[in-house]
């Protein structure tokens, strides 16, 4: 239960970090810009929130004794998905610090 709870929270906080990024990168997060993505990131939060959801409920109401080929699978989805996002948000806060450092 505490690693799916920990997955739960990493998985928010890289997606507040892409958040973030983005809205640095397109230049204040204010106007249409930031509305452009709006239904991109609940796209992005849908998708990794539905294995999450799906692992949280089966070890709270499931009591099988055998293995649960599904909860690994849920639980090694959202972890390669989050590798995905943490990579993509690395990059966007590069693309952020070299347009930063070479506007100055």
């Amino acid at each position: 239960m505490l690693k799916i709870l920990m997955t739960c929270a990493g998985f928010i906080l890289i997606l507040m970090f892409l958040i973030q990024g983005i809205r640095k990168l397109s230049g204040g997060g204010t106007g249409w810009e930031s509305k452009r993505w709006g239904a991109g990131l609940i796209g992005l939060f849908i998708v990794g929130a539905v294995p999450l959801g799906f692992a949280l409920y089966t070890e709270m109401f499931d009591q099988r004794l055998d293995a649960n080929i599904g909860l690994g699978l849920a639980m090694l989805f959202v972890w390669a998905y989050c590798l995905i996002l943490l990579c993509v948000t690395l990059v966007i806060w590069g693309r952020y610090m070299y347009k930063k450092a070479n506007s100055k």
